[in-house]
C-alpha cells in the first residue's frame, strides 16, 4: 500500500465543480460581477462555511481568484480570471451544441419511425412507445 497520497487529476476536480449546483451558481454569479463570500452566502442562501468550501475548491485549481480589498475594512473579492471565463464559455457552448444535436437526432428518429408506421413497416404499439420515449427526452432537453 502506498503511503503517498494519490492526487486527483484536475479534470476530475473540474467535473466535480460543474456537477455541483451551488458551485455552478457561484460561477454564474461571478461571471457577471465580483462578489465577497458574505454576498455569495446571501445570494445562495447557504451557510458561510459551505460557500467557503466551494470557493476553496475552485481557488485551488485557479478557476476563480481572490483579491484583497482593504477599504474601508479588509474583505476578499472573488472573480473569475480570463482562462476560467474561457473554460465556462466553452463548456456552455459544448453543452448547448450537444443539446441541439440531440434534439435534432431524436426529432429525426421520431419522424423516421412515424414514416415507417404510416407505410405499414412498424406497429402502432412500437410507434407509440418510441414516440412517448422520444417526446419525454425532448421535453427534458427543453428545460
Amino acid at each position: 500500500m502506498s503511503s503517498k497520497k494519490e492526487e486527483i487529476p484536475v479534470v476530475d476536480v473540474i467535473y466535480s465543480i460543474f456537477r455541483d449546483a451551488s458551485r455552478r451558481k457561484i460561477l454564474t454569479l461571478l461571471s457577471n460581477m465580483k462578489f465577497t463570500a458574505d454576498e455569495l452566502t446571501k445570494e445562495l442562501q447557504i451557510s458561510r462555511p459551505a460557500v467557503e468550501k466551494h470557493l476553496k475548491q475552485m481557488l485551488d485549481i485557479g478557476l476563480i481568484e481572490r483579491k484583497a480589498d482593504t477599504y474601508p475594512t479588509l474583505k476578499y473579492i472573488y472573480t473569475i480570471p480570463e482562462p476560467g471565463v474561457d473554460l465556462i464559455s466553452n463548456v456552455k457552448d459544448s453543452i448547448d451544441q450537444f443539446i441541439t444535436s440531440l434534439k435534432e437526432e431524436y426529432t429525426r428518429r421520431l419522424e423516421n419511425e412515424e414514416q415507417m408506421y404510416l407505410l405499414g413497416m412498424s406497429s402502432k404499439e412500437r410507434y407509440e412507445a418510441i414516440k412517448d420515449s422520444y417526446t419525454s427526452i425532448l421535453e427534458k432537453l427543453k428545460q
